[in-house]
């Protein structure tokens, strides 16, 4: 084919990414796949050639490989690749399975949009090939612009109907199912809330990452998800049911440590339990809130909570700090222990939270306090002295505690001073 006949080839409407690649495809006689910014493939050819591994987990798994991309991106291809204006040449990375390729950048305004990769068998004649291929990004360009178009009103639509169901705005079940219908959305049989915040605001970047993040996690859907400011709010689901807690707390402390390595911030976060009913949807989000809140409130005590399943007693830490602030009286079981630290310059209402916070672990306690087994002992003693009480008995040890947690919250929070 010359160059003449393959401007004409690509000189008609191509009602799909499909049929664009096998255009190329016929015109190169070589294997080619199209892809979106995020990897997906969005076309590829039909023509049967010899395929090398990247690329049949590609058309396969319908995205490339997450191991692909970053083998690419510690080539320094990637970067070539988005930094070049026009096709490239570039040898085969065996240690990920991609042979040679001629592959091109689909950019709009210096955005990328998405990719055309084709398979070089040692056919492609050189800048013919390159003509093809350019070409067709041109008109790939436009239908991902237009796709997009419809994508962000999909998109609006998405987050409006999310916002509907975490402010309680359906009455019920029937209603939230038509809507999501009228949308296409198959909404999964069970679900979760989760709430993740930075210590920055939250960007559209970030939100890429986090789709990408998800999207390479096998047996993990993703249906919706939003941002404000500084905190993602994202409803997910998983193929298989979670009988375990286990399973759902090990996929959240991934996604954390994935995404803090990814973008370089501190997050937290807080999950809720599993719902099968869309009108729980706002108490879902309000107890992944409440998880978060506590872990402002007392960040070191609560820095392993992520679920609400596993909240206990600090479910109800907020409104006893609340409810003291709101009295003038303060704790009887405290106030023996403070009245001596202020007559002796003693440290017992430290040793004591120490003490507590550590299980009642005589050893961890007094390495925590840079002192003696033996002298932590003496403390205790002294401590049962002046109150007349001893932390063994289980009511005054919890009391104790509480009092500490809710009333000397900013003092403990100095002496328990937590960096995630």
């Amino acid at each position: 084919m010359t160059e003449t006949e393959a401007g004409l080839t690509f000189d008609r409407f191509f009602d799909s990414m499909e049929s664009l690649a096998d255009t190329i495809s016929e015109s190169l006689q070589s294997q080619v796949t199209i892809e979106d910014s995020n990897h997906h493939v969005i076309g590829y050819s039909s023509h049967q050639f010899e395929s090398d591994p990247a690329r049949i987990s590609t058309i396969i798994g319908k995205r490339v490989p997450s191991t692909v991309i970053i083998g690419l991106r510690k080539k320094g291809v990637m970067h070539q690749l988005e930094n070049t204006a026009h096709p490239i040449r570039i040898p085969a990375v065996m240690e990920v399975g991609l042979g040679p390729r001629l592959a091109m950048c689909i950019k709009h305004q210096q955005e990328i949009l998405g990719y055309i990769w084709v398979v070089d068998r040692g056919n492609l004649a050189e800048g013919y090939a390159e003509g093809v291929v350019e070409k067709a990004a041109g008109i790939a360009g436009r239908y991902l612009l237009k796709q997009r178009g419809w994508k962000n009103k999909q998109d609006k639509a998405f987050e409006d109907f999310f916002w509907k169901l975490l402010t309680s705005h359906y009455d019920n079940e029937p209603r939230i199912r038509q809507e999501a219908e009228s949308w296409s959305i198959l909404l999964p049989e069970s679900y979760y809330i989760g709430v993740i915040e930075s210590d920055r605001v939250i960007g559209e970047s970030f939100l890429l990452r986090l789709r990408q993040t998800m999207d390479a996690y096998a047996g993990q859907r993703l249906l919706f998800v939003t941002a404000e400011h500084n905190r993602l709010i994202l409803l997910f689901s998983f193929v298989f049911p979670v009988e375990e807690t286990a399973v759902l707390s090990s996929f959240v402390h991934k996604l954390l440590a994935d995404m803090s390595h990814s973008e370089g911030c501190r997050l937290a976060a807080g999950c809720s339990p599993g719902y099968r009913e869309y009108t729980s949807a706002a108490t879902a989000y309000r107890e992944a809130l409440a998880v978060l809140e506590i872990k402002k409130l007392l960040p070191y005590h609560a820095r392993y909570l992520l679920l609400y399943d596993e909240i206990g007693f600090w479910a109800y830490i907020p409104s006893m700090i609340e409810q003291k602030r709101s009295r003038s009286r303060r704790s009887a079981l405290l106030e023996p222990i403070k009245a001596h630290d202020r007559e002796h310059k003693s440290d017992f209402l430290k040793t004591i939270a120490v003490y507590l916070t550590l299980d009642g672990n005589l050893k961890e306690a007094a390495a925590f306090l840079h002192i003696h087994t033996n002298t932590l002992m003496y403390r205790l003693n002294r401590i049962a002295e002046i109150t007349g009480r001893s932390l063994k008995e289980t009511d005054y040890r919890t009391s104790v505690y509480l009092d500490l947690l809710t009333e000397e919250t900013a003092q403990v929070n100095g002496w328990f001073p937590f960096i995630s």
